[in-house]
């Protein structure tokens, strides 16, 4: 299904949120979606990483440097120039083996069976043609190789919509929330294994004794409950095949 926005759309919109950081650095919900996946899957020894849409860079950070011994490197895609930059110079800065490129359209610009781990944290929602852009997240992922994706549930749409208006949050800008089975099925089609779910965040942002109180309310009501009523969605898949079978 095609969506009346394109990429170029959503670059202008990150390109004109400045204060990205500043806004993400008090919203617990946003380091959230890296420490909450990365129990979810294991980062293979040498592995090279495609994170897209990285914006700023603070997923291939993160990840650098929780797996310091792995020897990762990192290819970051970002939509918006201004992210482009930040990120450069952040993922420099900490030592990250990283190139960043922008990108405005599909296919994207890296080649096929390409990276052992594919990230894609807060961005199928932004894409106007999800469908094809899952095929894209499989098409560069080895066989064999992980695919992880993070995005916010369909329930949660109002609370993204009126937290900029009441300034509690940035704009998400053009958007629209998948429902859960669209993106099961989707990535079925493209001959991939579910390996892990998790849905999260009950609390976004708050003191920190609101916070603690979130997250133990979310142990104690489950997958099945959150599944319903938590914000973010995060799946890992496999893509099913091997490299010797391709060989």
């Amino acid at each position: 299904m095609k969506r009346n926005w394109t990429l170029a759309d959503v670059a202008k919109h990150w390109d004109s949120t400045l204060d990205y950081d500043e806004i993400n650095d008090k919203t617990a919900s946003y380091e959230r979606r890296f420490i909450d996946s990365a129990p979810l899957f294991d980062m293979p020894d040498n592995a090279k990483v495609l994170d897209i849409d990285a914006r700023t860079g603070r997923g291939s950070e993160f990840f650098f440097q929780k797996y310091p011994e792995k020897n990762l490197s990192f290819t970051c895609l970002v939509v918006s120039k201004l992210f482009k930059d930040i990120a450069t110079k952040r993922l420099q800065q900490a030592g990250v083996p990283a190139m960043v490129k922008q990108f405005t359209e599909l296919p994207l610009p890296v080649q096929t069976n390409s990276y052992d781990v594919t990230l894609s944290y807060e961005t199928l929602e932004h894409v106007p043609w999800p469908r094809t852009y899952i095929k894209e997240l499989v098409r560069t992922t080895k066989p064999g190789g992980l695919i992880v994706v993070t995005t916010p549930t369909v329930a949660w749409e109002p609370i993204h919509l009126i937290a900029p208006i009441l300034g509690l949050h940035h704009s998400e800008g053009p958007h629209r929330m998948l429902r859960r089975k669209t993106i099961q099925d989707a990535f079925v089609a493209e001959n991939c294994t579910l390996v892990a779910e998790k849905t999260t965040v009950l609390i976004p942002a708050g003191p920190s004794w609101l916070l603690h109180f979130g997250e133990e309310l979310e142990h104690l009501l489950g997958e099945k409950v959150r599944r319903h009523i938590a914000l973010r969605r995060i799946f890992v898949y496999r893509k099913n095949g091997s490299n010797l079978e391709k060989a």
